[in-house]
């Protein structure tokens, strides 16, 4: 009997255990965003249950898209990112039911033909931008020199067909670059922002430490 109520209680208490935010995870989305606000209105924004939203967001979507609910710091980031935004009620992307983006997402990567396809397309659209601070530039010059990064990983391949959808819908050339180079960074964790080449390699990788990010070298 003993040995029943043991096994109860792991089985109670395993879901709860696996569904917990790595605090680090929150330390580093609060750092990384923190940095894409600076300077800008949304800085003064209160923190509210985006980080909470955007932990079940990045599972919701992994669930759809892969079957599993492992996910990468990367998703954390960009869902949790979106839920600061423009809000995620009922897990929602810009106020689409996630399961919707996802089948625009899967297909915008069948017509790329192969993941290496689809960052090969993106970094061509990027060159192709307008950007007067010349970040989409540096940052095509930057991530094309190691394309299996995302392409080689099925879960950051989704996510950089997502940024890109998401960035396409801006109506201004500089907006969009700026848009990509901001979501882009969760997946390539060095991009320009402007001026600034951050580099959020490091952000989480130490437990207990402060969230660390550093400029690219």
């Amino acid at each position: 009997m003993t040995s029943i109520i043991l096994a109860l209680v792991l089985v109670l208490i395993a879901p709860a255990a696996h569904a917990q935010i790595p605090p680090e995870w929150q330390a580093a989305a609060q750092a990384v965003i923190g940095q894409l606000e600076r300077d800008t209105p949304q800085a003064a924004k209160p923190w509210g249950a985006e980080l909470r939203q955007g932990w079940w967001l990045a599972r919701a979507w992994r669930q759809h898209n892969h079957g599993n609910i492992e996910i990468i710091l990367a998703e954390y980031l960009t869902f949790t990112s979106l839920c600061r935004e423009t809000g995620c009620p009922g897990e929602t992307i810009d106020g689409r039911p996630y399961t919707e983006v996802a089948r625009e997402m899967k297909a915008l990567r069948a017509q790329q033909g192969d993941s290496y396809g689809l960052v090969r397309n993106v970094h061509a659209w990027l060159a192709g931008l307008d950007d007067p601070t010349g970040a989409a530039a540096e940052n095509v010059a930057m991530w094309s020199k190691d394309t299996d990064s995302v392409a080689a990983d099925g879960e950051k391949a989704d996510l950089y067909a997502l940024d890109w959808m998401r960035a396409r819908s801006r109506a201004v050339s500089s907006e969009q670059a700026a848009t990509f180079a901001r979501m882009a960074l969760f997946v390539q964790q060095k991009a320009w922002i402007g001026a600034r080449c951050l580099d959020i390699s490091h952000v989480a990788t130490v437990i207990g430490a402060p969230p660390q990010i550093e400029s690219c070298k």
